[in-house]
């Protein structure tokens, strides 16, 4: 890899700054060996690709290393998450009972409710939903990652209220930055995406994407990641393979794969 040359817009990353996140492979597409702390990155791919054990497999190299991450279902349940973490060998129960790995059921349509329901008294609903934040997380704990599985769900319960899912991204971007975590945000899309998010603007306010692919090769299937971008470090431009073992996901960054 060339060595690092920074855009003007961007700032010096120190090793200290640098979130490894152990996924063997991935963490050499960048020069400076991982995703820098507090970026906001959407994980995009299509149904089964495997995002969800991506960002749950993070979530488990950290926490085993006493990092606090917290992880937010839109979706499956704590049960359901819990029991796919655990068939790759990873000791999850223990990290929820350690205290460094919190796993959130949330039912969008309850938090929109919440935001951008009925409005009573004198404030208005942009003061009203300003004092609310577009997730929990727990008191006392502060995550050094936050995951968000999934913001396609939030899409789909504000189908009606496109205005209401534009003011709800903008808030939980700003959350996000505020909490200094570094944040993984999936989102489900075609399997050869041409866009990345639901509506585009995701894609806009976020530092980083990375997409995983899983390509039809006549008869048989290729998984593939690539990383389309990363603010405040170089990364490699191919689209390389990947694979799903017993243990997790391990990516082979001299393999390259062609999506054509």
């Amino acid at each position: 890899m060339e060595p690092e040359v920074y855009p003007p817009d961007t700032k010096e990353i120190l090793p200290s700054d640098v979130l490894k996140t152990g996924i063997p492979g991935f963490d050499e597409l960048f020069s400076i060996g991982g995703i820098p702390k507090g970026n906001i990155v959407i994980v995009a791919g299509g149904p089964g690709v495997g995002k969800s054990t991506f960002c749950r497999q993070i979530c488990n190299n950290l926490a085993s290393k006493k990092h606090p991450c917290l992880y937010v279902s839109f979706e499956e349940s704590v049960e359901r998450i819990e029991k796919s973490m655990i068939s790759f060998g990873w000791d999850v129960e223990r990290y929820e009972r350690e205290g460094v790995f919190v796993i959130q059921k949330m039912n969008p349509l309850d938090i929109l409710r919440i935001k951008f329901g009925s409005i009573g008294g004198g404030e208005s609903a942009a003061e009203i939903t300003a004092k609310i934040e577009p997730i929990t997380i727990p008191r006392g704990f502060n995550p050094e990652v936050i995951v968000v599985d999934s913001l396609t769900a939030i899409v789909a319960a504000t189908i009606s209220k496109a205005k209401n899912y534009r003011i709800y991204l903008q808030q939980l971007f700003s959350f996000f930055e505020e909490t200094k975590a570094t944040t993984f945000l999936i989102t489900e899309t075609d399997e050869i995406p041409k866009r990345y998010s639901s509506t585009g603007i995701e894609e806009f306010l976020a530092d980083g994407i990375i997409v995983l692919y899983n390509i039809q090769k006549g008869s048989v299937r290729e998984s593939a990641l690539e990383i389309v971008k990363m603010r405040y470090t170089r990364h490699e431009k191919r689209i390389v393979a990947f694979e799903i073992t017993d243990k997790g996901i391990v990516v082979h960054p001299n393999r390259q794969v062609s999506i054509d």
